[in-house]
């Protein structure tokens, strides 16, 4: 027998200073223990100690009277609840298992004398003496008040996660309901000219939305991931504002904003990326249109503080409540303050806003007086010091007059056909292929200048292809990737298997007419 079992089975000749000496040990035990632990000391739970474990989480000093139930002229030191509800006496954990002369388990709260929570998972075995009689109980309690904090957290994390999905698939069919309609109104048109502009017109907007939907979900993804990687430049910061301010235009006319733009004539020196940079201010501006009832009004202005570039957008829109600001750069946060408005937006602007500012070592805040008041965001960004190349735009389509051979690779058939019928409008001549084996053996035939390949494709994927197109005809064909994967991995993935250029779907026809006009023009 062990010398912790002797403790509890003494033998039946010991005597009463070993006996003593025994419940000594015991107590230095309980004491020592690093688990929190009550002893009721007596059937009424009128005197209850802590060990050092329990004092320390209850931030109490050692050897105090820790009942609920105190003797006369004594005061609770804290108080027990359950869902938020103080207990009565007679439902008190250790009062209980004595009444009943039983085993509690239970989850319990703590509040301290401080208004602090603790959530406590609460065993107590009654004790008894030598006739069977209760004459006090023991206690001892689980600290999970950091589990509860994570299930919580995860809890929220989950219900964003639905409410995510649900407005992604809202805002998804919004668009989709104007395309829709705008095909049928270009069958009905007939050679209404008129008609077939305004339903172009239609399409292609709420395209470009559909665009930057799916830009936003990816982008999240590649920031959660650290996957996101920055092409800086020195590039002027009213440039990228301007651009920005031109992107919503359309959003802004259509919801009958002002909007007064404040930029200084010095240009304002940044290291950043351009692409970036004018995202992460889109993102606001949007926000500053969304959230601003019809008619409103919103001001851009930049400054220069010290080192750094203050770039300011202010609405009179809705305003926030003061309890919601610290929580607006959360992720799938929405901010609106009227549950009779609809709803819009996917609650990730503002997350990936403050994310892309953050990787240009830059910080971001928002202030409101409250609902009705208008929100202003403040951008900080470090000014650049060094010297550098000069910003480089963006030049021209590039253009070309010249037939150009054109392949094709794609498995859907009707993105096949559109894209065919987009490129010989163009004027080139275009063979399409609905799989990998068929675009190499096509390639092998018709000799392309330019390949556009799929990279899912069936019976041989597009990394394949590329690499035996590249074995068959050298430096003569330019390889491009047209895919919907869209990441930087996937990026360098095709650049290993040969490919020059890797476009993301759905590529602009601008773009793709540049592609073609540079594969004319190489030697």
């Amino acid at each position: 027998m062990s010398s912790l079992a002797t403790l509890f089975e003494p033998p039946d000749d010991a005597t009463a200073e070993e006996l003593r000496a025994r419940l000594r040990a015991l107590a230095d035990l309980i004491a020592r223990a690093p688990v929190p632990i009550a002893v009721a000391h007596d059937a009424e739970c009128r005197f209850i100690s802590a060990n050092d474990a329990l004092a320390r989480l209850l931030h109490l000093p050692p050897n105090v009277n820790i009942s609920m139930t105190p003797r006369a002229g004594e005061q609770r030191l804290y108080r027990i609840q359950r869902d938020g509800r103080d207990m009565q006496a007679t439902e008190l954990p250790m009062q209980y298992a004595i009444s009943h002369r039983t085993h509690v388990a239970n989850d319990i709260e703590i509040v301290r004398a401080d208004g602090s929570v603790l959530y406590v998972q609460n065993d107590v075995e009654p004790l008894y003496d030598r006739r069977g009689d209760v004459c006090g109980c023991v206690s001892v309690c689980v600290d999970v008040t950091e589990q509860k904090r994570v299930e919580d957290v995860l809890r929220e994390a989950d219900r964003r996660k639905d409410e995510f999905l649900a407005t992604l698939s809202h805002e998804l069919r919004n668009p989709l309901a104007p395309i829709r309609n705008a095909v049928e109104l270009l069958r009905r048109a007939g050679r209404d000219s008129r008609v077939a502009d305004r339903a172009l017109a239609i399409m292609e907007r709420q395209l470009h939305q559909l665009v930057r939907l799916t830009d936003d979900v990816l982008d999240i993804s590649r920031i959660t991931r650290n996957a996101i990687e920055l092409q800086r430049d020195r590039i002027d910061l009213r440039t990228v504002l301007r651009s920005a301010i031109e992107t919503i235009e359309p959003l802004r006319d259509a919801a009958s904003h002002g909007l007064t733009a404040e930029l200084p004539d010095a240009a304002l020196w940044v290291h950043g990326d351009f692409t970036r940079l004018a995202q992460a201010f889109v993102n606001l501006l949007n926000n500053a249109v969304k959230y601003t009832e019809r008619g409103g009004h919103i001001w851009v202005s930049a400054a220069v503080d010290a080192s750094q570039a203050v770039v300011t957008v202010t609405d009179t829109g809705i305003g926030i409540e003061p309890d919601l600001l610290p929580r607006i750069f959360d992720m799938f946060v929405q901010i609106d303050q009227d549950s009779n408005r609809p709803r819009s937006g996917l609650g990730i602007g503002l997350a990936l806003a403050k994310r892309l500012i953050e990787l240009h070592d830059g910080h971001i805040e928002g202030r409101s007086e409250g609902p009705g008041a208008g929100t202003t965001f403040t951008v900080h960004l470090p000014l650049t010091t060094t010297a550098g190349e000069p910003e480089r735009r963006a030049g021209p389509v590039r253009r070309v007059s010249l037939p150009c051979r054109v392949l094709v690779a794609e498995d859907i058939p009707d993105a096949a056909e559109m894209m065919r019928l987009m490129i010989e409008s163009m004027g080139h001549d275009v063979r399409v292929a609905s799989d990998g084996v068929q675009a190499v053996a096509m390639a092998e035939q018709f000799d392309p200048q330019i390949a556009l390949l799929d990279i899912g494709m069936p019976r041989m994927d597009g990394y394949e292809a590329a690499r035996r197109i590249r074995a068959a005809l050298g430096s003569r064909v330019l390889l491009v990737a047209l895919t919907g994967w869209g990441q930087e991995k996937d990026e360098r993935r095709a650049y290993a298997a040969g490919f020059d250029r890797h476009v993301t779907k759905p590529a602009e026809p601008d773009v793709l007419e540049s592609l073609i006009a540079s594969a004319v023009e190489a030697p």
